[in-house]
């Protein structure tokens, strides 16, 4: 009798140590850390496999168990001292974990994979947001699903990319970020979220989007689908009579009183099918008694303006362009005659497609202004065979 007693201790004792490595099983997300009187707030999401591995941020760390003497978790690493040691648990349920590690004072809460997908669906968060009053760069964010997201941060010649996991907690309207982004790490407050707009906040922080839905990018983004083969040789396609600034002393009575003009120019991420948006300024001197013409290009950032190019029309240079103050297409062709929407009005353009090397041109060529495109599009291959996509939009002629 007394061996039966004690068989069924030992299997009761066996039960509720399988029942407590059971629930450590999974992925915890930590909350909050308590060290010498601060409280931090990691957001970092933790797994402890059923094979005894341990994952953080989906990187393979070690190995852990659980001792049931010290009601704790043994860790081995030999990547961060962090997840090597004991850490002894202080409260464990189905829902919450706190453990003592090193003088700190850890928070986790399970995460419930399948409701937190479904949480996520319901959101109306899934798409891509631009986020505003972010000065020279353009910041956008793609929640995919089920609970991925992309952040780009890009400025003139440069881009980062960040990505993580999301969360979205119906309950009191917040989303966590799981990542290594500088500027979307940790729990925010869904402080309003329509079709249109969607702020963010966390404390101080607030984050403010428009999306790119309303932002209506995608009725810019017309990709070039032509080939060199798709231009015949045909006079009447190339035939300088249907070209509208075939008259140089027109452009230079036109532009001569013509200070500037103002381009928008939007550059594609492709990976999120949207752009980002910068300025370029064309500066024009026109000298009427040597016939010439010079338009001086500048790209405009907040702390500072710098010029890159310049093209020059007169005497015998560029004589023959009736493209200027872009390269000739070769080859191209004449699609017609439109009028074309911009930020600065609607224009009557002759349209043209062609290849300016191996870049693919479209332009619109506005008929009563020479020298001034309403639009046009190059469409390429950078170094490392990226896309090269840049749309330009006439904002101003001063």
């Amino acid at each position: 009798m007394k061996k039966i007693s004690i068989l069924i201790l030992l299997l009761i004792f066996s039960t509720v140590i399988n029942a407590q490595k059971e629930k450590l099983i999974g992925s915890w997300l930590m909350v909050k850390v308590e060290v010498n009187g601060t409280i931090k707030e990691p957001y970092f999401i933790m797994d402890f496999k059923e094979n005894g591995k341990t994952e953080a941020m989906e990187m393979e760390l070690g190995t852990w168990s659980y001792n049931e003497e010290n009601n704790s978790i043994i860790m081995e690493s030999t990547f961060d001292k962090d997840f090597n040691g004991e850490a002894k648990i202080v409260k464990l349920n189905d829902e919450e974990l706190i453990v003592n590690k090193d003088g700190a004072k850890l928070y986790y809460t399970k995460i419930n994979e399948s409701e937190a997908i479904v949480n996520n669906k319901e959101s109306e968060l899934f798409g891509v947001w631009r986020v505003q009053d972010t000065g020279e760069e353009t910041i956008l964010i793609k929640f995919e699903e089920p609970n991925n997201f992309v952040e780009i941060t890009a400025s003139e010649g440069i881009s980062s990319k960040a990505q993580g996991t999301w969360m979205y907690n119906p309950n009191d309207k917040s989303v966590v970020f799981v990542s290594f982004s500088h500027i979307l790490r940790g729990k925010f407050q869904v402080k309003e979220l329509t079709e249109e707009s969607l702020v963010l906040q966390q404390k101080e922080i607030i984050i403010k989007a428009v999306s790119e839905k309303t932002n209506n990018d995608d009725s810019n983004i017309e990709r070039l689908t032509f080939e060199y083969e798709d231009f015949p040789e045909e006079e009447e396609y190339t035939s300088e009579n249907n070209l509208p600034w075939s008259d140089f002393y027109e452009m230079l009575s036109y532009l001569e009183n013509v200070k500037f003009i103002k381009y928008k120019k939007g550059s594609l991420i492709e990976e999120l099918n949207a752009l980002k948006y910068g300025t370029i300024i064309s500066t024009i001197e026109v000298n009427t008694e040597e016939e010439s013409v010079m338009f001086s290009n500048l790209v405009v950032e907040v702390n500072d303006t710098m010029q890159y190019s310049q093209n020059y029309k007169g005497g015998m240079s560029e004589r023959y362009n009736n493209f200027f103050p872009k390269a000739e297409p070769y080859p191209y062709k004449i699609i017609g005659v439109e009028n074309v929407i911009v930020p600065a009005g609607t224009f009557e353009c002759t349209v043209v497609e062609g290849f300016n090397d191996e870049d693919k041109i479209k332009y619109w060529l506005i008929n009563d202004k020479p020298g001034i495109y309403a639009k046009y599009i190059i469409e390429g291959l950078e170094m490392f065979d990226d896309l090269k996509y840049q749309v330009y939009e006439l904002e101003e002629i001063r």
